[in-house]
């Protein structure tokens, strides 16, 4: 047995789980009983290879007003870490090149609106005069420009939080596999790390699509399903292109990082579903390559350098789940199921679980997304999933 102080352990080190650690170690005043287990290195799993945007513009109410508070939070990071995560509210453009996508993001407006975050319509020939790398297509009907949402920094989200855990005493152990949570007289006893037994009083679940192995092993049916998702780069140009464009109809975004490179993806409908091998196929890079052309001017002749894939851990609502179930072993929790959402809302939502861990009761805010909802039935309606 390793003889740790872990009354809190949290297993994952990618952007849920630090903020889950940062915020119950400042709620604390101090860390040092908080042990953070990564089976990697920190951000290994989805959390270092998404797009590195934030949206505040969803389907279902509950997921709006929460993506409205995540935004606010994420503008407070730099400050609270200390490290400049590069927050900007640079803009989703969502462009509408049929009569089903223009209808659901005209009536959606409506809902926008009486939150405070309207989005804009362009219509098409002010389109091109206003974004002229767009190439131009008949079947466009409008533009849809969302000034609320913007851009975030991963690598700066990931370490910044990292230095303030450790600044707060945080344990965070690297390459450190949780293998297995022990259980007895219904409560958390000790975890397996490594093929050592370590002692705790309370186990937080934030493993990402990983959390199906611990689901599966302690009964917690959640009904969790990786799905793989691949994204690329090109090679670097002058800075043109501001907002994150969603091209529904085509299936694809595609935005600029500060560097330059065309970044983005697109969903061919045969994306690999279960923990397969993090990789790349031929088939995904034809079809983005293609799409990429349609949607830019000269996309044609740009090379992509650089393709990679991780996880949307996705649930049957589209929606995060974060706490407990009544029937599962005491101070047993989990957050995760983001379902390709997870940089957006995930450190607001590490930061609510740690407020309910810290007081026991369960913020307003996170109450709908409970693991109970999959056996009530009491379902979020979330539509607005891009890639």
């Amino acid at each position: 047995m390793i003889y740790l102080n872990c009354k809190n352990s949290i297993i994952g080190g990618g952007v849920v789980g630090l903020s889950v650690a940062m915020n119950l170690a400042i709620a604390n005043g101090k860390g040092n009983d908080i042990c953070l287990f990564e089976s990697k290195y920190l951000g290994y799993g989805s959390s270092l290879r998404n797009a590195g945007r934030f949206r505040v513009h969803f389907g279902d109410e509950n997921n709006l007003e929460f993506a409205v508070e995540s935004s606010k939070y994420l503008n407070s990071l730099s400050k609270i870490t200390g490290m400049n995560v590069l927050f900007a509210k640079t803009g989703y453009l969502w462009i509408a090149s049929d009569e089903a996508s223009y209808n659901i993001l005209k009536n959606a407006n409506s809902t926008f609106k009486k939150w405070g975050v309207p989005l804009t319509e362009i219509p098409s020939e002010e389109l091109y005069k206003k974004y002229k790398f767009l190439r131009k297509r008949n079947e466009i009907i409008s533009g849809f420009l969302g000034k609320e949402d913007g851009t975030i920094h991963p690598d700066s989200v990931i370490f910044g939080m990292a230095r303030k855990c450790k600044s707060l005493k945080v344990n965070i152990f690297e390459h450190s596999n949780v293998e297995d949570i022990s259980i007895r007289s219904g409560k958390v006893e000790s975890i397996k790390v490594n093929g050592s037994k370590v002692e705790t009083e309370r186990v937080i679940i934030a493993n990402g699509a990983w959390m199906t192995f611990f689901s599966e092993k302690l009964g917690l049916n959640l009904p969790i399903e990786p799905v793989r998702k691949e994204i690329s780069v090109t090679e670097p140009f002058a800075y043109r292109i501001e907002p994150f464009i969603v091209d529904s109809s085509l299936h694809t975004y595609v935005s600029q990082t500060l560097k330059g490179e065309i970044i983005g993806s697109t969903s061919t409908g045969a994306e690999p579903k279960g923990l397969v091998e993090l990789g790349n196929s031929f088939l995904w890079l034809k079809k983005y390559a293609e799409r990429l052309s349609r949607i830019l001017a000269g996309a044609e002749r740009i090379r992509i350098i650089r393709a990679w894939s991780g996880y949307y851990e996705m649930t049957p609502d589209r929606s995060h789940v974060v706490g407990r179930s009544n029937d599962w072993p005491e101070e047993l929790y989990v957050i995760g199921g983001f379902s390709g959402h997870g940089f957006m809302l995930g450190p607001l939502a590490g930061k609510l679980m740690a407020e309910y861990i810290f007081t026991g009761t369960m913020p307003r805010l996170l109450r709908p997304y409970s693991p109970e909802r999959f056996k009530t039935g009491k379902l979020i309606n979330e539509t607005f999933v891009i890639g």
